[in-house]
């Protein structure tokens, strides 16, 4: 089970929170334990570079620990302000470098049996690569993270700070845009 959907994590979140606010730094030291591996995953579906989501991941818990006194509880996880943070970060970088979101996502097109399949699964993946940067930074977050990062809704709505009735409409019109957009395209 993921922290932020376990509530003896959220009183866990909570505990290592004031103590690190209180100067105890071997929390905060756990705090990144248990959201480092699941927020660079998220970072680097974004961007595609290893390099820059480490560098991003890093920024992130940089801006955590600087700004942690004035973190307040408004009942969603605290991963979820993690997120919000790892998202802006993300998005001001990429705007910053006119960097457009490319995901190695020929990862998940399955074994190619020889080199004419190989090409055409790649080519499949630039065309998905594409459409998605045309659907909302919402949508395509939403899309991220449950089909890339194979959360839950519960899971993706709790991250994000959304309500699972939410999540479930961006899922749903990012994937009627996505299916709209590829039915159109010219097969190869």
């Amino acid at each position: 089970m993921h922290a932020s959907t376990d509530p003896d994590a959220a009183s866990s979140d909570r505990e290592l929170i004031e103590r690190a606010r209180s100067g105890d730094h071997a929390a905060f030291e756990q705090i990144y334990d248990r959201y480092a591996k699941p927020l660079y995953r998220y970072i680097y579906f974004r961007v595609g570079d290893a390099d820059l989501a480490e560098d991003l991941q890093s920024e992130v818990f940089l801006r955590a620990f600087e700004s942690l006194d004035r973190y307040e509880d408004r009942g969603w996880p605290f991963s979820a302000w993690l997120y919000r943070i790892a998202r802006d970060r993300t998005i001001d970088t990429l705007r910053r470098r006119r960097f457009r979101q490319t995901v190695p996502l020929e990862s998940w097109s399955g074994a190619c049996e020889g080199p004419d399949r190989e090409v055409a699964a790649r080519l499949d993946c630039e065309e998905l690569r594409r459409h998605l940067c045309d659907l909302t930074d919402d949508q395509r977050q939403v899309i991220y993270l449950r089909f890339m990062a194979n959360l839950s809704v519960q899971e993706v709505a709790l991250r994000l700070g959304r309500s699972e009735g939410a999540v479930k409409a961006l899922q749903h019109r990012g994937l009627q845009s996505l299916a709209r957009r590829l039915s159109t395209c010219e097969c190869v």
